[in-house]
Parts: structure tokens; sequence; C-alpha cells
């Protein structure tokens, strides 16, 4: 008589579990639906024992997480730029008066920093498109504005770490005031906080100032620091906001904010583009 196979336990925590990200590539939500970092059902976050083991404490910040808190921060930066350059006046409003020529523009390439940041969503679109639902105008001095926001994560393999360019491009006869509105919007941002004062930084190699600050992101993981440094000229302005382990665990106050704006202003080289 054949006996029956023995009776298989399926161990302590249960039948092996697939590899959460096994086959199963990142999917970004839609813009502008994204949490902040520990948010419940972030893209990114794995359930508890995703490999058939207990929880071997909290839950790390994943990569994508970065990304997820810079494009939410960049949409309400921007958005907050626009809305108050908006207020200023509308179009019927405005006096007539002589704009810088257009001969620049904002754009979000594919990589950043010689290959260092690739592209992982190009919001701009979404941001113009919202703008415009809500009625945003350029107010007297600023014309034909058009919104650019990138978030990139980085190619090394040693840290999980991103990039979010924030902005907008058109002609400006005060290139300050988008440039301190952007910075101004994300610090309003939920959870955000900017415990120093700003500093005016010309980098070596500079035609305009920057402003350079830390900003603090705070959730239920803790609080993260934030280094971005803005500039504004006549058709460009934005700031760039690097995100790194390293530098979240960093005193605000230790920041080396002169080569935040040094790395800025690379960025800037890239980004900003001849028209035509």
């Amino acid at each position: 008589m054949t006996m029956p196979p023995p009776h298989q336990s399926p161990g302590p925590y249960g039948p092996p579990q697939p590899n959460p990200y096994a086959q199963q590539p990142y999917q970004h939500p839609p813009y502008p639906q994204q949490g902040y970092p520990g948010q419940q059902g972030y893209p990114g976050q794995s359930a508890p024992g995703g490999w058939g083991h207990p929880p071997a404490g909290p839950p790390q910040r994943k990569n994508h997480t970065w990304l997820i808190v810079g494009i939410t921060l960049g949409a309400m930066a921007l958005l907050f730029a626009l809305s108050y350059i908006g207020n200023l006046g509308s179009d019927s409003e405005r006096p007539a008066k002589t704009f810088p020529e257009a001969t620049y523009r904002l754009t979000v390439p594919k990589t950043l920093l010689a290959n260092e940041y690739k592209l992982v969503k190009d919001g701009s679109a979404d941001a113009d498109a919202d703008a415009q639902k809500k009625g945003y105008g350029a107010g007297p001095d600023a014309h034909n504005v058009k919104a650019v926001i990138g978030s990139y994560t980085g190619t090394a393999t040693d840290a999980p770490r991103g990039l979010v360019l924030t902005g907008m491009y058109g002609q400006f006869n005060d290139p300050a005031q988008p440039r301190e509105s952007l910075l101004d919007g994300m610090r309003k941002a939920d959870g955000m906080d900017e415990p120093n004062p700003r500093k005016t930084i010309t980098p070596p190699g500079s035609d305009v100032d920057m402003t350079c600050t830390v900003m603090l992101s705070t959730d239920k993981d803790g609080t993260s620091t934030v280094p971005v440094c803005a500039w504004g000229d006549d058709n460009t302005a934005a700031y760039v906001a690097f995100l790194t382990p390293a530098a979240a665990k960093q005193d605000p106050d230790t920041v080396d904010l002169n080569a935040t704006a040094q790395r800025t202003l690379k960025v800037r080289g890239e980004v900003r583009q001849p028209i035509g």
C-alpha cells in the first residue's frame, strides 16, 4: 500500500512570499496625487515580511520616496509662485512695459550632471494645465510664463539619491520675484520648515546671484535636511533641491551651501537653453 507523502509544514512565517519588487517595475502615481515619505501606501513601500521573514525594524526610506516628496513639493512651490505673480495683476491691468527679449527657456533633460541623474518624471505639462485651470495670471512684471517640474533619481548604486528641478520661464522684469516665490512655496508646503535665513551666493563663473537655503522636511519617520538653491534671470527662474541620505541627516547649520550653489550652477547650464 502506497503511503501518502508526509505533511509539509508551512514554516513559522507561512509559505514563502515572492519578492515584491521582482518583475514589477515602479509605477509612478498620477500627478499630483503623490504622498509624502512615510504616508501609507506610497509607491516603493513593501509590506512587513515581504520576503517571508519577520520585520527587521522600521521601514527604510526608498529612493522612490525622495522623488515623490520632491515632485509634490515642487508642484506646491511652483503653483504658489504662479499664484503670487498672478495676484500682482492681470494681463488687462498690465501697464505698457518693455519686457526682456525671450531668448532662453528651461528644459527637462533625460539626464543631468554628466549622467549622474536620470529623469523619472517630467510634470511640466500638468503644472501648466493646473495653473491655467486655476486662472493664474502672469502679473505686471512677468510675461508668457511656462512651468517646469522635473524629478530625477541618481544612477549610482552605492546609495539612493534624487534631484528636483522646479521653475518657470518667460520674460521677467524682476527676476528676484519668481526666485524668492518658488522658495516661499516650498517652505509653505505641509511638513516643511526653513530654520535659518537664506543666503545670497554667487558661485564662481555665474552671471546671476543665487538664493540658497536649507529646508527641513518632517513626516512620521522623522526630519530630513534638504539643501536647495534658486536662481532668477530675465527669462528663467528655478530651484534645485538635492536629496541624499547623507544630507538628510545633517544639521542645517553644517550644510555647505556654497557647494550646493556650485552644483546648481551646473544644472542651470544644462537646463537653460537658447530658444530656436
